[in-house]
Protein backbone atom coordinates (compact mmCIF):
# COMPACT_ATOMS: atom_id res chain seq x y z
CA UNK A 1 0.00 0.00 0.00
CA UNK A 2 1.34 3.24 -0.74
CA UNK A 3 1.56 6.22 1.91
CA UNK A 4 0.16 9.02 2.19
CA UNK A 5 3.40 10.65 1.93
CA UNK A 6 5.21 8.25 -0.79
CA UNK A 7 2.08 9.58 -3.20
CA UNK A 8 2.95 13.16 -1.66
CA UNK A 9 6.24 12.87 -3.56
CA UNK A 10 5.23 11.05 -6.37
CA UNK A 11 3.17 14.08 -7.09
CA UNK A 12 5.51 17.13 -6.37
CA UNK A 13 7.87 15.21 -8.80
CA UNK A 14 5.52 14.94 -11.55
CA UNK A 15 4.71 18.29 -10.93
CA UNK A 16 8.17 19.81 -11.10
CA UNK A 17 9.40 17.40 -14.45
CA UNK A 18 6.20 19.27 -16.23
CA UNK A 19 7.07 22.97 -15.22
CA UNK A 20 10.49 21.91 -15.73
CA UNK A 21 9.78 20.80 -19.33
CA UNK A 22 9.26 24.01 -20.99
CA UNK A 23 12.15 25.50 -19.60
CA UNK A 24 14.37 22.75 -20.96
CA UNK A 25 13.25 22.75 -23.92
CA UNK A 26 14.20 26.56 -23.98
CA UNK A 27 17.67 25.89 -22.50
CA UNK A 28 20.73 25.89 -25.31
CA UNK A 29 22.02 22.22 -25.97
CA UNK A 30 25.34 23.18 -24.88
CA UNK A 31 23.99 23.82 -21.23
CA UNK A 32 21.80 21.43 -21.26
CA UNK A 33 24.78 18.68 -21.95
CA UNK A 34 26.87 19.86 -19.09
CA UNK A 35 24.25 19.07 -16.69
CA UNK A 36 23.02 15.34 -17.65
CA UNK A 37 21.87 14.58 -14.36
CA UNK A 38 19.67 17.20 -14.01
CA UNK A 39 18.03 16.62 -16.94
CA UNK A 40 17.72 12.85 -16.47
CA UNK A 41 16.35 13.66 -13.34
CA UNK A 42 13.66 16.12 -14.62
CA UNK A 43 12.61 14.17 -17.86
CA UNK A 44 12.13 11.00 -15.29
CA UNK A 45 14.93 9.51 -17.49
CA UNK A 46 15.69 5.51 -16.17
CA UNK A 47 19.25 4.83 -17.59
CA UNK A 48 22.03 6.39 -15.23
CA UNK A 49 23.61 10.00 -15.67
CA UNK A 50 26.69 7.46 -16.10
CA UNK A 51 25.82 6.05 -19.08
CA UNK A 52 24.56 9.04 -20.68
CA UNK A 53 27.90 11.05 -19.63
CA UNK A 54 29.30 8.28 -21.62
CA UNK A 55 27.72 8.11 -24.18
CA UNK A 56 28.17 11.52 -24.67
CA UNK A 57 32.22 11.14 -24.36
CA UNK A 58 32.25 8.79 -27.17
CA UNK A 59 30.18 10.76 -29.84
CA UNK A 60 31.57 13.40 -32.13
CA UNK A 61 30.52 15.59 -35.02
CA UNK A 62 28.86 12.79 -37.49
CA UNK A 63 28.37 9.91 -34.87
CA UNK A 64 25.26 7.61 -35.86
CA UNK A 65 23.84 6.33 -32.64
CA UNK A 66 21.00 3.39 -32.79
CA UNK A 67 19.19 3.17 -29.33
CA UNK A 68 16.61 -0.44 -28.67
CA UNK A 69 13.15 1.51 -26.94
CA UNK A 70 11.92 5.36 -27.26
CA UNK A 71 10.71 6.81 -24.17
CA UNK A 72 11.45 10.08 -21.99
CA UNK A 73 15.15 10.11 -22.65
CA UNK A 74 14.61 9.81 -26.72
CA UNK A 75 15.14 13.39 -26.81
CA UNK A 76 17.91 13.36 -24.20
CA UNK A 77 19.90 11.05 -26.47
CA UNK A 78 19.05 13.23 -29.59
CA UNK A 79 20.46 16.07 -27.58
CA UNK A 80 23.72 14.03 -27.05
CA UNK A 81 24.25 12.83 -30.33
CA UNK A 82 22.96 16.35 -31.79
CA UNK A 83 25.71 16.66 -34.46
CA UNK A 84 25.04 13.18 -35.49
CA UNK A 85 22.08 10.64 -36.85
CA UNK A 86 20.20 8.72 -34.26
CA UNK A 87 17.54 6.62 -34.62
CA UNK A 88 15.36 4.46 -32.42
CA UNK A 89 14.01 1.28 -32.39
CA UNK A 90 10.54 0.45 -30.84
CA UNK A 91 8.19 -2.44 -30.20
CA UNK A 92 4.93 -1.25 -28.63
CA UNK A 93 3.15 0.57 -31.26
CA UNK A 94 1.82 3.00 -28.07
CA UNK A 95 4.90 3.97 -27.49
CA UNK A 96 5.99 4.74 -30.98
CA UNK A 97 2.79 6.51 -31.74
CA UNK A 98 3.69 8.72 -28.71
CA UNK A 99 7.47 9.19 -29.51
CA UNK A 100 6.30 10.57 -32.82
CA UNK A 101 3.92 13.00 -31.56
CA UNK A 102 6.65 14.57 -29.52
CA UNK A 103 8.83 14.74 -32.33
CA UNK A 104 7.04 14.03 -35.46
CA UNK A 105 10.77 13.78 -37.56
CA UNK A 106 12.33 11.36 -35.19
CA UNK A 107 13.78 8.44 -36.93
CA UNK A 108 11.75 6.01 -35.05
CA UNK A 109 10.68 2.56 -36.06
CA UNK A 110 8.28 -0.48 -35.31
CA UNK A 111 9.83 -3.62 -35.07
CA UNK A 112 7.84 -7.08 -33.41
CA UNK A 113 10.18 -9.45 -31.43
CA UNK A 114 9.34 -13.62 -31.31
CA UNK A 115 11.09 -13.77 -27.93
CA UNK A 116 9.98 -13.92 -24.41
CA UNK A 117 12.13 -13.48 -20.98
CA UNK A 118 11.28 -16.90 -20.13
CA UNK A 119 12.61 -18.88 -23.47
CA UNK A 120 15.47 -16.66 -24.25
CA UNK A 121 17.40 -17.89 -20.88
CA UNK A 122 17.80 -21.36 -22.83
CA UNK A 123 19.99 -20.22 -25.61
CA UNK A 124 23.46 -21.68 -25.19
CA UNK A 125 24.17 -20.05 -28.79
CA UNK A 126 23.91 -16.69 -30.34
CA UNK A 127 22.47 -18.50 -33.79
CA UNK A 128 19.90 -19.56 -31.89
CA UNK A 129 18.65 -16.10 -31.29
CA UNK A 130 15.46 -14.97 -33.89
CA UNK A 131 15.98 -11.56 -35.60
CA UNK A 132 13.64 -9.56 -36.76
CA UNK A 133 13.37 -7.87 -39.85
CA UNK A 134 14.59 -4.21 -39.37
CA UNK A 135 13.99 -1.48 -41.75
CA UNK A 136 16.98 -0.96 -44.44
CA UNK A 137 17.77 2.05 -42.80
CA UNK A 138 18.61 0.86 -39.72
CA UNK A 139 20.30 -2.89 -41.17
CA UNK A 140 22.59 -1.87 -43.74
CA UNK A 141 24.66 0.53 -42.07
CA UNK A 142 27.10 0.21 -39.06
CA UNK A 143 26.49 2.54 -36.16
CA UNK A 144 29.00 3.88 -33.64
CA UNK A 145 26.93 3.68 -30.81
CA UNK A 146 24.10 1.34 -29.83
CA UNK A 147 22.07 1.63 -26.69
CA UNK A 148 20.07 -1.49 -25.82
CA UNK A 149 17.40 0.12 -23.18
CA UNK A 150 14.12 -2.14 -24.75
CA UNK A 151 12.34 -3.87 -25.55
CA UNK A 152 10.71 -4.47 -21.81
CA UNK A 153 12.09 -7.62 -20.30
CA UNK A 154 10.89 -7.46 -16.36
CA UNK A 155 8.49 -10.53 -17.09
CA UNK A 156 8.73 -14.15 -17.72
CA UNK A 157 5.98 -13.31 -20.79
CA UNK A 158 7.70 -9.92 -22.20
CA UNK A 159 9.90 -10.28 -24.79
CA UNK A 160 13.20 -9.16 -23.18
CA UNK A 161 16.39 -8.31 -24.93
CA UNK A 162 17.88 -11.39 -26.40
CA UNK A 163 17.05 -10.32 -30.00
CA UNK A 164 18.12 -6.55 -29.24
CA UNK A 165 21.27 -7.53 -27.90
CA UNK A 166 22.04 -9.75 -30.85
CA UNK A 167 20.95 -6.92 -33.18
CA UNK A 168 23.38 -4.43 -31.01
CA UNK A 169 26.15 -6.50 -31.55
CA UNK A 170 25.80 -7.31 -35.35
CA UNK A 171 24.90 -3.51 -36.17
CA UNK A 172 27.79 -2.15 -33.97
CA UNK A 173 30.80 -0.20 -36.19
CA UNK A 174 34.22 -1.40 -35.86
CA UNK A 175 35.52 -0.25 -33.01
CA UNK A 176 31.80 1.10 -31.80
CA UNK A 177 30.32 0.94 -28.03
CA UNK A 178 27.65 -0.92 -27.23
CA UNK A 179 25.87 -0.16 -24.07
CA UNK A 180 23.15 -2.99 -22.03
CA UNK A 181 21.03 -1.37 -19.91
CA UNK A 182 19.37 -3.65 -16.75
CA UNK A 183 22.48 -5.92 -17.10
CA UNK A 184 22.73 -7.27 -13.72
CA UNK A 185 19.67 -9.26 -14.81
CA UNK A 186 19.63 -12.62 -15.38
CA UNK A 187 18.84 -12.32 -19.13
CA UNK A 188 20.74 -9.69 -20.19
CA UNK A 189 23.76 -10.96 -18.20
CA UNK A 190 23.23 -14.55 -20.03
CA UNK A 191 22.65 -13.36 -23.39
CA UNK A 192 25.18 -10.52 -23.45
CA UNK A 193 28.03 -13.69 -22.84
CA UNK A 194 26.75 -16.06 -25.60
CA UNK A 195 26.70 -12.77 -27.81
CA UNK A 196 29.42 -10.63 -27.27
CA UNK A 197 31.86 -14.30 -25.68
CA UNK A 198 33.16 -11.96 -22.79
CA UNK A 199 31.51 -10.09 -19.65
CA UNK A 200 31.66 -6.45 -20.21
CA UNK A 201 34.80 -4.75 -20.69
CA UNK A 202 32.81 -2.10 -18.26
CA UNK A 203 30.01 -1.75 -15.76
CA UNK A 204 29.21 2.02 -15.35
CA UNK A 205 26.82 2.73 -12.08
CA UNK A 206 26.46 -0.12 -9.73
CA UNK A 207 22.87 1.57 -8.80
CA UNK A 208 21.84 0.90 -11.79
CA UNK A 209 24.14 -1.53 -13.74
CA UNK A 210 25.28 -0.32 -17.59
CA UNK A 211 27.56 -3.24 -19.56
CA UNK A 212 29.79 -1.88 -21.98
CA UNK A 213 31.21 -3.31 -24.64
CA UNK A 214 33.95 -1.87 -27.09
CA UNK A 215 33.65 -3.65 -30.39
CA UNK A 216 35.98 -5.15 -32.70
CA UNK A 217 34.92 -6.80 -36.03
CA UNK A 218 36.47 -10.10 -36.57
CA UNK A 219 38.35 -10.10 -39.48
CA UNK A 220 37.10 -13.64 -40.73
CA UNK A 221 33.47 -14.55 -40.48
CA UNK A 222 32.20 -10.88 -38.99
CA UNK A 223 29.89 -8.33 -40.40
Amino acid sequence: MVSASGAFRRWVARWVRRGAAPLLDRTPPPVLVRVLPVVRKLRAIQISAAALGLVRAEVTAGSTLLVFGVGHDSRTWELINRHGETAFVEDVPEWLDRSLRESPDRAAHLVSYGTTVESSLDYSDASQIPMPPLPDSISSRRWDVVVVDGPRGDLPGTPGRASSIALAERLVADGGLVLVDDYERPLETHVCAIVFGRPADEVVDPSRPVGVYRCSRRKEGGM
